[in-house]
C-alpha cells in the first residue's frame, strides 16, 4: 500500500486548507446527519399514523432495492455527465422530496405512498450524488492525500450514525415533521456548499477524458463514438480484465456478508436474552465509536502497514474472538469481535477505496466504483437470513464458532493477493468510453 500511495511532499497543503475539500465535507456531514434521522424516523411515522410493522418495514427493503438498482446508472452518469451539477440536482431533488413529506406529515397522517416515493426518489439521488462526488474529490485532492480524504468521508458518515439517534429521539418528541424539515434543511445546505466549490480542471482532458479544444486539434480525427452498451459496460469489463480489482470485489463481498450475518446474529442472539436490548444498544453503540475510530486511523495504517497485514488483520481478530465466545460461551467476547470488525473494515474499505482511485482511469472511474460497490453488496442482503438459520439451530456459543471458521477462511484469502494495479496516467487520445 506504500508503494501505491506515495507520502505526502511537505509543499502539498494540508486537507484542512483545501477550501473545496472543507466544503464538500461539511455538506455532506449535514447531510448524512439528516439522512441518519430520516432512517430512524420515516418508519416510526408510519406505524404512528397506524401502519403495521410490516409496512414499515417494507420502507428499508424498497430503500436497499432501489439503490441497487439505481447504482449502475449513477455511475455512467457521473462519467458522461458534468459532476458538479448531478450534485447539486441530487440535493435539490432529495430536498424537495424530504421537505414534501415534512409538510404532510405535519397536516395529516402520511401515506404509504408518499413514504415509497420519498423513498425511492431520496435514494436514488443519493446513488446519482456518490459517484459524482468521487470524482469531484479525486480532482480536488491530491493524489497523495485521497487515503486521508477517503477515510475522513468514512469517518462522517459513522459520526452522523453516533449523533442522529438521540437528536433523532429529541425532535421526534417535539413534532414527528421536525426531524424530516431538518433533513431537507441539510440538503439545501449541502447544496449551496456545492454551488460555490470552484470547479478543478479534468485530469487528462474534457468528458470522459477526451481531448478537447486544442488539444483534440492536434490529437486529429477521432475514432466512432461506441455503442452504448460499451460505453455501460465499462466498469464491469474494467473489473473483469484486472486480476486485482476482481479479488478486491470477491474478498469484499465476502466479508461484506460474513459482517452483516454477524450483526443480525448479535441483535439476534444477544437481544433475546434477558436484558439483551441494553446489551445490543451498548454493542451498536460502542461499533458506530468503534468504525469512526478506525476511519480516523487509516491514513495511519497506510502509511505503515502492509496491505496483506490489513487484509489479514481484520478477519483474523474476529475470528480469535469469536472462537474465545465459542470455547468460553462469553457474551463479551462475541461483542468484541464484533467491534473489533467495526474498527478494522473501515480501514479496508478506505484502502481499497484509496487504491482505486488513485489506480482506475479517471474516465472510467465512476463506473468502476459504482460496478465493483454493486458486486461487494449484493449478496450482504442474504446476512440477516443466514443469521436466522443459524440461531435457529444452534446455540449463540455454536453459532459463534460458525462465524469463526468463517472469517479464518477470509484472512486466509489475502496470502494470494495478486500485485495493486499502479498510479493511473491521464488518458491517451481515444473515443469516449
Amino acid at each position: 500500500m506504500t508503494a501505491t500511495v506515495p507520502p505526502v511532499p511537505a509543499a502539498v497543503p494540508r486537507l484542512s486548507r483545501n477550501r473545496d475539500f472543507q466544503l464538500l465535507w461539511i455538506g455532506q456531514a449535514l447531510s448524512d446527519f439528516g439522512s441518519s434521522m430520516t432512517y430512524i424516523v420515516l418508519p416510526l411515522v408510519l406505524l404512528a399514523s397506524g401502519n403495521s410493522t410490516t409496512v414499515a418495514a417494507t420502507v428499508g427493503t424498497v430503500s436497499l432495492a432501489v439503490g441497487l438498482v439505481a447504482r449502475l446508472p449513477a455511475g455512467y452518469l457521473s462519467d458522461r455527465c458534468d459532476q458538479r451539477a448531478l450534485m447539486l440536482g441530487s440535493d435539490l431533488v432529495r430536498l424537495v422530496a424530504v421537505g414534501s413529506l415534512a409538510v404532510y406529515v405535519l397536516l395529516r397522517p402520511v401515506p404509504v405512498a408518499l413514504a415509497l416515493v420519498t423513498v425511492v426518489v431520496s435514494v436514488a439521488a443519493l446513488e446519482v450524488f456518490r459517484p459524482a462526488q468521487s470524482k469531484v474529490i479525486r480532482r480536488i485532492v491530491p493524489t497523495e492525500q485521497l487515503g486521508a480524504a477517503l477515510s475522513l468521508n468514512q469517518a462522517r458518515a459513522y459520526g452522523a450514525d453516533i449523533a442522529a439517534p438521540a437528536a433523532a429521539g429529541l425532535l421526534l418528541a417535539l413534532e414527528p415533521s421536525v426531524p424530516l424539515a431538518v433533513d431537507a434543511l441539510t440538503f439545501g445546505v449541502s447544496a449551496l456548499c456545492v454551488a460555490v466549490v470552484v470547479r478543478a480542471p479534468r485530469r487528462g482532458g474534457g468528458a470522459d477524458g477526451a481531448p478537447s479544444g486544442r488539444d483534440a486539434e492536434a490529437a486529429g480525427p477521432q475514432p466512432v463514438a461506441e455503442r452504448f452498451l460499451t460505453r455501460f459496460t465499462a466498469g464491469w469489463r474494467y473489473l473483469a480484465g484486472d486480476r486485482f480489482m476482481r479479488w478486491c470485489v470477491l474478498y469484499g463481498a465476502g466479508l461484506n456478508l460474513a459482517f452483516s450475518a454477524l450483526t443480525f446474529a448479535l441483535i439476534l442472539g444477544v437481544g433475546s436474552r434477558p436484558d439483551g436490548a441494553v446489551a445490543v444498544g451498548t454493542a451498536m453503540s460502542a461499533a458506530a465509536v468503534a468504525g469512526l475510530a478506525g476511519s480516523l486511523l487509516t491514513p495511519y495504517v497506510q502509511r505503515h502497514v502492509s496491505l496483506k497485514a490489513t487484509l489479514l488483520a481484520g478477519p483474523a481478530t474476529g475470528a480469535v474472538l469469536l472462537a474465545v465466545a465459542w470455547t468460553s460461551g462469553s457474551t463479551i467476547a462475541f461483542v468484541a469481535g464484533f467491534c473489533a470488525l467495526c474498527l478494522l473494515i473501515p480501514v479496508i474499505s478506505a484502502t481499497f477505496g484509496t487504491i482505486m482511485a488513485v489506480a482506475v482511469p479517471e474516465e472510467i472511474y465512476g463506473r468502476v466504483i459504482t460496478a465493483s460497490g454493486l458486486v461487494a453488496q449484493i449478496v450482504q442482503p442474504c446476512g440477516p437470513l443466514a443469521a436466522g438459520l443459524l440461531l435457529a439451530r444452534l446455540s449463540l456459543p455454536t453459532t459463534a464458532a460458525a462465524f469463526a471458521m468463517a472469517f479464518a477462511l477470509l484472512a486466509a484469502v489475502p496470502v494470494a493477493l495478486p500485485k495493486p494495479p499502479q498510479t493511473s496516467t491521464p488518458a491517451p487520445a481515444r473515443s469516449p468510453s
